[in-house]
């Protein structure tokens, strides 16, 4: 008697099921991994957006002169915004030490001579205030669910009247419009 063996014709063998389930986890793995830094990615720009926004409100009120008590080195939170883990340090002036963080050798040398520069000046001088004063909102937002944060600087130069107060000065450079209207 001859033995004669015939051939399986439908099915598949236990490693090439094993092979295939393997390749399904890595693909499934990596999608995943791509799927958690799109979504830190967004989580990110979310954050920095928001912080973006609330900076340039803030700045606004800085140049409608309704921050009272502006000084180098204000700080606070965005909480009356809904956004109290949000924080932020307003630095005035060119020789403020809240100035911006990535400031190069340059920029450094410039604003230590114009520290000097006004170290040095008389009191005559004093009295003629420049007509902007250079402000940097420096603010730190949380990047992720622990408690990391980043910061966002926003630079910009505004009129010396609102930076101050100074409403006298207000009436000089736009004597046709009325502070209290503003208001």
């Amino acid at each position: 008697m001859i033995f004669k063996r015939t051939p399986l014709k439908n099915g598949f063998t236990l490693l090439e099921i094993m092979a295939a389930v393997t390749l399904l986890a890595l693909i499934f793995t990596t999608v995943m991994q791509i799927r958690a830094g799109a979504i830190d990615k967004a989580d990110r720009g979310r954050s920095l957006s928001i912080s973006s926004r609330l900076g340039k409100s803030l700045l606004h009120q800085i140049e409608a002169g309704l921050v009272i008590d502006l000084h180098d080195g204000y700080s606070g939170d965005f909480s009356e915004e809904g956004f109290g883990q949000y924080k932020y340090v307003i630095g005035v002036g060119d020789s403020s030490q809240y100035s911006s963080i990535s400031a190069n050798d340059l920029e450094d040398v410039w604003r230590d001579y114009r520290k000097n520069q006004a170290e040095d000046a008389t009191a005559e001088e004093e009295e003629q205030k420049p007509e902007f004063t250079r402000v940097f909102i420096t603010i730190s937002y949380p990047i992720s669910a622990g408690k990391e944060t980043q910061d966002y600087v926003l630079e910009a130069l505004v009129d010396t009247w609102a930076v101050e107060r100074d409403f006298e000065l207000y009436d000089f450079l736009w004597p046709e419009l009325d502070p209290e209207e503003i208001h």
